[in-house]
C-alpha cells in the first residue's frame, strides 16, 4: 500500500496543474516554433533584409520568481538583457560611474536578432557572413556570435533591403576581444562601417567607420584619432572580458561610446549610410546583443502631441528589476526633462512581450516599473510626481511573432498625468 501513495500524490498534483502547465508549455513551443521559421525564412532570402548608486538601488533589485523563458537575448520589460551570469559590464560597471552617460537608443527597433535557439558551429541566420568565418558558440551559459581570428572576418544584419539605415539611428552591443598576449593592445583592430547600398568593400570602405585601434585609440569619421582614457585602455588591453559599445548618428553628428565614455564625437560626417557592417581583425571577437534602432524624436513634443513616450533604452538585468549601468543615458534625460518642466507628472507603466508566464510578466513588469521611480526620485524627482503600473504582455505595440516585434513591445511607458 506505501508504495502506491507516491505515485497516487504525483498523479494529483499532475492533474490539478496540467492545465497551467499545458498552457505555458505551447505557448514556449510555438514562441520557438516562430523564431525558427522566422530564421529560416530570413536565411533563404540571402541579403534580405558604484553595482548601485547607494542602498536605494539594492532596495528596489527584486528578482521575480516563475518566469518561464528560456530565451537569455530576452528582456521582460524593455532592453535586451544579458544573462545574470554572464552580465559582463554590469557585473563590473556602476550605475554611479554611468553617472554622466549620455546615449540614449532610438525609439523604434530596426534589427534584434535572438539567437538563442540557433544550433552551435553553425552560421548565423541573423547575419550575412561577408568574408572570413563567423558561427554561432555557446559561452558562459548564452549564445554568441563569435568571429573567428586570423580571417579579417566581417558581417552584416541579415535584412530584406540593402538599405536600411534611416538618417536618425543608434547600435549597441557588447563585445569581447579573444588574447592571451601583451602585444594585443598595439596589433588589434575593430570597424564598424556605414555604406552606401552598392558598396562591397569590407574591409576598409565606406562612407565611414568607427574604428577602435588597439587598446589605446579610437576615430569615427575623417575626425582625426582620438586617446582613449586611461582606465578603458587597461581595461580594453586585459581582453577577455564584455566592453558595451554604442554609436549615435543624425545626418551629419555622430557619438561613439564604448562603456561609459564617450570616446568619439563629430558634426562631418558624410550623409546617406544605408546599412552597416562588422569587421574583425587579428583577434577572434565575440558579439551579443546587438541592437539597431531608429530615431529617437524629442521626448517633450512627444509628451505634448501624444501626452506619452516610449523608452527602450532601460535597461535590466534578465528577469529581474536591476537597473543596468547603460540605462543612465535615457535616465539622466528623464530627470533633466523632469527638472526643466516641474509641471510634469508621470504614471511609469512597464511592458513585456509574450514569451514566457503570464502571471510573471505582469509582476515583473511592476517590479521594474517601480524600480525606474525609485531610481529617478534618487535623482532628485519629487516622489508625488511619479506613479508606476505593470501591464506585463497585454499591450503590445507591435507584433510577437518577430525578435523585433517582441523588442519593441519590451519597453517602459512615461504617460502624462
Amino acid at each position: 500500500m506505501k508504495k502506491l501513495i507516491l505515485p497516487m500524490v504525483l498523479g494529483i498534483f499532475i492533474c490539478c496543474n496540467c492545465h497551467d502547465a499545458n498552457a505555458q508549455l505551447w505557448k514556449r513551443i510555438k514562441s520557438e516554433v516562430k523564431n525558427r521559421v522566422e530564421n529560416r525564412v530570413v536565411d533563404k532570402s540571402g541579403n534580405a533584409a558604484d553595482a548601485a548608486m547607494d542602498e536605494t538601488e539594492d532596495a528596489v533589485k527584486n528578482t521575480v520568481d516563475g518566469n518561464t523563458s528560456d530565451n537569455p537575448d530576452r528582456a521582460a520589460a524593455t532592453g535586451n538583457d544579458a544573462s545574470s551570469k554572464n552580465a559582463g559590464v554590469s557585473a563590473k560597471a556602476t550605475m554611479k560611474e554611468y553617472k554622466n552617460y549620455d546615449f540614449v537608443p532610438g525609439d523604434k527597433i530596426i534589427f534584434q536578432p535572438d539567437i538563442s535557439n540557433e544550433a552551435d558551429a553553425e552560421l548565423p541566420a541573423r547575419y550575412t557572413v561577408l568574408k572570413g568565418t563567423a558561427e554561432i558558440q555557446s559561452y558562459e551559459g548564452e549564445k554568441i556570435l563569435h568571429l573567428q581570428p586570423d580571417a579579417s572576418t566581417a558581417v552584416e544584419p541579415l535584412m530584406n533591403t540593402n538599405h536600411y539605415l534611416p538618417e536618425q539611428f543608434t547600435l549597441e552591443f557588447d563585445v569581447m576581444w579573444e588574447n592571451d598576449a601583451d602585444y594585443f593592445k598595439y596589433v588589434s583592430d575593430f570597424r564598424v562601417g556605414f555604406s552606401k547600398r552598392d558598396n562591397q568593400n569590407y574591409e576598409n570602405g565606406g562612407l565611414y567607420s568607427f574604428v577602435i585601434n588597439g587598446a589605446s585609440q579610437c576615430s569615427l569619421g575623417k575626425s582625426g584619432t582620438q586617446n582613449l582614457p586611461d582606465a578603458l585602455k587597461k581595461s580594453l588591453g586585459s581582453g577577455n572580458s564584455w566592453h558595451h559599445i554604442a554609436i549615435y548618428v543624425r545626418k551629419n553628428i555622430g557619438k561613439a561610446y564604448i562603456d561609459e565614455y564617450r570616446v568619439c564625437a563629430v558634426n562631418t560626417l558624410p550623409v546617406g549610410a544605408e546599412k552597416l557592417y562588422i569587421k574583425a581583425d587579428r583577434y577572434g571577437i565575440k558579439i551579443r546583443n546587438l541592437r539597431l534602432a531608429a530615431g529617437g524624436d524629442d521626448k517633450y513634443n512627444k509628451i505634448v502631441t501624444d501626452g506619452r513616450f516610449i523608452t527602450h533604452g532601460i535597461l535590466f538585468d534578465v528577469n529581474k528589476s536591476t537597473i543596468k549601468p547603460e540605462s543612465m543615458g535615457a535616465l539622466n534625460e528623464i530627470a533633466k526633462l523632469m527638472k526643466d518642466h516641474g509641471d510634469l507628472k508621470f504614471e511609469i507603466d512597464g511592458h513585456t512581450d509574450s514569451d514566457g508566464n503570464d502571471d510573471a510578466n505582469m509582476k515583473l513588469s511592476q517590479a521594474r516599473a517601480d524600480a525606474v521611480k525609485a531610481q529617478l526620485v534618487k535623482m532628485g524627482i519629487d516622489e508625488g510626481r511619479l506613479t508606476t503600473k505593470g501591464f506585463g504582455e497585454t499591450k503590445p505595440i507591435d507584433s510577437n511573432d518577430t525578435a523585433e516585434g517582441k523588442a519593441n513591445n519590451r519597453r517602459v511607458e512615461f504617460l502624462r498625468k
